[in-house]
């Protein structure tokens, strides 16, 4: 009777092992569903790109099934944060110098063009009305430090007005009350009346409710920006599977939706 009993349990231990062993063998397979769930995404992006990329982020959320972690600053806060070690798998930048520079201290090992841009004026001021009222005397006027990207593309704009009206370029200069860091606290600045303009892309410029004025095109540049996957990810499948995302013609048509080129 005892070794009946014996040999029951033992079938039963054995029944019970075979049915975990079985279970989660179950568990572990996907039945379709995307192997990336639950993995996540660390993306640098310049302030300049955080309302687009936010939307594209939810949207590769959703069918990724993973989680997207922005990390939002000006693309030199980022560029030096990479370069101290932070963790980031693909990487945006404002403009061609930056992602350059990653390139060169191999970072990455190629970028491609996200998005194009172009500059315009914003003004709260019912004086500014046109471009060149920015130069009129007591007009205040912000603009970017050229150690960034949009400030970078100012300092073109301002260049190509030197060039071609000395008169026009000298009194802009003159109406010049400071230049920011950051391209939010140009736009700040305007918004709260430190500033009666601003130069900035034309793209951050809809997301407001000030006053946007048209750079001639003769003064105008093209502002680039850029993305790359870094080389030291740690997800590499899904980063490359996000820039393939960001060039899709649904992105293309958000992009356009929102005033890029």
């Amino acid at each position: 009777m005892i070794k009946k009993l014996f040999i029951f349990k033992m079938r039963y231990v054995y029944f019970f092992i075979i049915a975990s062993i079985l279970l989660s063998t179950v568990s572990n397979v996907s039945f379709g569903k995307d192997k990336t769930k639950n993995e996540s995404l660390i993306v640098f992006v310049p302030n300049t790109l955080e309302s687009i990329v936010k939307d594209i982020s939810k949207q590769f959320e959703k069918q990724k099934s993973c989680k997207v972690i922005l990390n939002v600053a000006g693309t030199h806060v980022l560029v030096t944060q990479l370069k101290n070690g932070a963790e980031c798998d693909v990487f945006f930048s404002a403009n061609k110098r930056y992602i350059d520079s990653l390139k060169k201290a191999k970072y990455i090992d190629k970028y491609e063009i996200f998005a194009k841009t172009k500059l315009c004026v914003i003004s709260s001021s019912p004086d500014v009305k046109k471009f060149e009222d920015i130069s009129k005397k007591g007009i205040r006027l912000c603009i970017a430090d050229p150690v960034s990207p949009i400030g970078m593309y100012t300092k073109m704009v301002i260049d190509k007005i030197k060039n071609d009206n000395k008169s026009l370029y000298s009194n802009i200069i003159g109406n010049i009350i400071s230049q920011e860091f950051e391209l939010t606290n140009v736009i700040q600045k305007v918004k709260v009346g430190e500033a009666d303009a601003g130069i900035v892309y034309f793209t951050d410029a809809k997301l407001t409710k000030l006053k946007i004025i048209t750079i001639p095109e003769k003064y105008n540049v093209v502002a680039s920006h850029y993305v790359a996957a870094v080389k030291k990810t740690k997800n590499s499948k899904l980063a490359k599977d996000f820039i393939a995302f960001i060039k899709t013609k649904t992105i293309a048509k958000l992009l356009k939706e929102k005033g890029y080129e």
